[in-house]
């Protein structure tokens, strides 16, 4: 369970988040949606404990995150932050691996246990057939399914993703957000075989893939969360119109799931 209790948080004097507050449980995906600049990375880096909170708390399974040394934090939290870089010498396997880090001995050598959980992410991700290769040589989809297995590989009960689709393709975005839908709500095999289900915060631009691979969104303005609740209750064209300043529609597809349109002639000059 993630549990966010009136955060105030920012960059020296500027304040970004004011009074941010939500509770989520496990095997849930929330999106955080939002104007460039609404806080949405913000929230990341703080919920991560990358930046300190000036106000408030954030409860990770009911452990304040800033009373948490880095270890405990790199155990219950796995994130996938937009800056990305691995030095290129680096195998897929071993960038992986580096997901271990936080149960990794004085010696950091990997146990027979961790190494069986490369194992097993690797092929989750279908990153297996490719575990040998130069992390240089792969595609920018390749590469996002490598930054979240060396996610996943941290076992850890909370996810966070930043902006996970940006440059990828369509075909990408879809197999990425499948993913991530799949790690709040395993299989029945999946559960069997031991994956448990995750709480995961994503922030997305792209608001046609919430309807289909998120539970919950929850949009940001200046700092502010002004409106949480399922796709629908917040995909509505009066409130994202005025969020966006764009006229918008939300139609239905073939599916029931909701899609976000520009609200007048695509046409017109």
């Amino acid at each position: 369970m993630l549990d966010v209790k009136e955060i105030t948080a920012g960059y020296g004097q500027k304040h970004v988040l004011k009074e941010l507050s939500f509770s989520i449980s496990e095997g849930t995906v929330l999106a955080l949606i939002g104007p460039n600049g609404s806080g949405k990375t913000t929230f990341i880096r703080a919920a991560s404990g990358i930046i300190p909170l000036l106000k408030g708390s954030i409860r990770v399974d009911g452990q304040d995150l800033h009373k948490m040394n880095s270890q405990e934090i790199a155990r219950r939290i796995a994130v996938v932050p937009q800056a990305r870089s691995i030095p290129p010498a680096f195998t897929v396997e071993e960038v992986v691996a580096l997901g271990r880090t936080p149960y990794l001995n004085w010696l950091g050598k990997l146990s027979d246990r961790d190494q069986a959980i490369v194992d097993q992410v690797l092929e989750q991700t279908d990153l297996a057939v490719m575990r040998d290769r130069n992390v240089a040589e792969l595609s920018g989809g390749e590469q996002q399914r490598l930054f979240l297995a060396r996610a996943l590989a941290q076992e850890a009960p909370l996810l966070l993703l930043d902006e996970p689709t940006t440059h990828l393709d369509l075909q990408y975005q879809v197999n990425l957000m499948q993913r991530v839908y799949r790690l709040a709500h395993p299989s029945k095999l999946e559960q069997a075989a031991g994956m448990k289900a995750r709480t995961v915060v994503v922030t997305i631009h792209d608001l046609n893939l919430l309807s289909r691979y998120t539970d919950l969104v929850g949009l940001l303005v200046d700092g502010r969360l002004v409106e949480m609740g399922t796709p629908d209750e917040v995909l509505r064209p009066d409130l994202l119109s005025h969020t966006y300043h764009l006229p918008l529609d939300v139609i239905k597809d073939a599916s029931g799931y909701s899609l976000v349109t520009p609200a007048d002639d695509p046409t017109a000059l």
